[in-house]
């Protein structure tokens, strides 16, 4: 059982709440932003109509908003935990798993939501220009072959880490580990007869 202080109990609250907003943001505009693709040929699709469009944008936007404002409060509320949690990673390595999981994609859920931004800032603008905000939507997808898409895989090893906590070990047998490795690499030297002749001419 993990004990945690008062801090990183609400840190961690706050962390699964405002995960449950940020990737569920992301699913919802992952399936609003699929009505602008041709499925057989990952190309935008040229027959939808203006007012059609124009809503896959504005549903785009808002899911883009909630995902950043979101995301904001789970990076924060991520660093807060790491720092208060005191948890013993040698003991919970699926922890530090979850830990690399998830701050190695921040540079580019950083810069995804700058695209996300001006995307956004874009749409706002009136009227707005539907082929520039075409690109942006084609560079969020495809930014670094699909990269976005790797680190929602892991987020969501994540949960599973954090579900099924593998590898997770006690003190005890952390501390039996040590003496195995001890025991195996360590070198005891015993002094035999013809040594002790040795040493008593020297």
């Amino acid at each position: 059982m993990i004990n945690l202080n008062k801090t990183a109990k609400i840190s961690l609250f706050i962390l699964v709440v405002a995960s449950f907003f940020w990737l569920g943001g992301i699913n919802v505009r992952f399936f609003i932003g699929n009505q602008l693709l041709n499925y057989d040929e990952f190309n935008f699709r040229t027959s939808i109509p203006p007012d059609e469009e124009n809503q896959i944008f504005k549903m785009i936007s808002d899911a883009s908003i909630m995902i950043m404002l979101a995301y904001v409060v789970v990076l924060a509320a991520a660093i807060v935990f790491v720092k208060s949690s005191k948890i013993n990673l040698r003991e919970n390595p699926w922890l530090l798993m979850c830990y690399a999981l998830f701050f190695v994609f921040v540079p580019v859920e950083l810069y995804t939501s700058y695209i996300d931004l001006r995307f956004v800032m874009l749409f706002n603008e009136r009227p707005a220009n539907h082929d520039k905000l075409l690109e942006y939507f084609g560079e969020r997808i495809g930014f670094l072959r699909g990269v976005p898409w790797i680190a929602v895989m892991s987020y969501y090893t994540i949960i599973w880490l954090s579900i099924f906590k593998p590898m997770k070990k006690t003190a005890e047998e952390l501390e039996m580990q040590d003496e195995l490795i001890e025991d195996a690499h360590g070198y005891k030297y015993i002094f035999h007869e013809e040594d002790d002749l040795i040493l008593k001419e020297h």
